[in-house]
């Protein structure tokens, strides 16, 4: 029996990265899966790819910053498939503005609210529209993508952290609020990955730097998110709730001077 199957899953910002390597590994263990992404023709080609697999997949625009959207993404789901039993908010603003914020003197208050708009209401949102009816139908698991920038201090992006942190607290407090009802709410904290989106900004000296901090042989891919998210969606994790489960390749496992020891050795 495949681990997703009988269950629907809508997944925001599935359009590349790990939503889209998300969508992929949920289809293949047998979920019927809603792919939205703001980019169309994103969405429309790992659709397209899914069917094409043999398996059940819609495509959606959706701008998760605009509450409509978010209201007709829900209603296109329960038209389409009659139930929804996992909801994958990963969708991230991914403003370029957000790499070069690096001063913290020179903070840019445009980009903050733009970040909390996508990256924490934009998931608060689609669970205020989702929530009825997994309560309906008796269950459902909520999954955020979170950040490893979310639990600890940075020297850049200082809006991205901060938003990445407020979406724990509501990753939470879903959990507590719905835990009893049968909807878990937990959050993936990514480290390193190897999406379109970092290889864009990180150039060889900054990936051969991440990977010396790494506490495993190589940098995170998107199959490695997708895998946890596959975890939480299913029945396996059916007493996991309100966890922040950092996927980092043991980035933050250890004292930061490890590496330093480490070459010493």
């Amino acid at each position: 029996m495949q681990r997703l199957e009988g269950k629907v899953a809508v997944l925001t910002g599935a359009g590349s990265g790990i939503g889209r390597a998300t969508a992929w590994m949920f289809a293949e263990q047998g979920a019927r899966v809603v792919v939205t992404d703001l980019h169309e023709s994103a969405a429309e080609t790992v659709a397209q790819s899914i069917a094409e697999a043999g398996g059940r997949a819609i495509a959606l625009r959706v701008d998760v910053g605009v509450e409509d959207e978010l209201r007709q993404m829900i209603a296109s789901t329960l038209k389409a498939f009659g139930r929804i039993d996992v909801l994958f908010n990963n969708a991230v603003n991914k403003n370029p503005a957000t790499v070069r914020d690096v001063d913290f003197l020179d903070f840019n208050e445009e980009l903050f609210h733009a970040n909390m708009r996508v990256n924490v209401l934009g998931g608060v949102l689609a669970c205020k529209h989702a929530l009825p009816q997994m309560l309906e139908q008796g269950g459902g698991s909520i999954i955020f993508t979170s950040s490893t920038s979310s639990i600890a201090g940075e020297v850049a992006q200082f809006s991205y952290g901060a938003s990445k942190a407020a979406l724990n607290w509501y990753v939470q407090s879903i959990a507590a609020t719905f835990g009893k009802r049968g909807v878990r709410c937990n959050a993936i904290l990514p480290g390193v990955i190897r999406t379109p989106a970092m290889e864009s900004w990180a150039n060889s000296a900054m990936q051969a730097a991440f990977l010396d901090i790494q506490n495993v042989p190589r940098l995170g891919e998107p199959e490695d998110i997708a895998g946890m998210a596959l975890y939480l969606a299913s029945d396996e994790s059916r007493y996991v709730n309100g966890a922040l489960l950092r996927v980092d390749g043991g980035m933050s496992c250890t004292t930061p001077m490890v590496p330093v020891v480490r070459a010493y050795l």
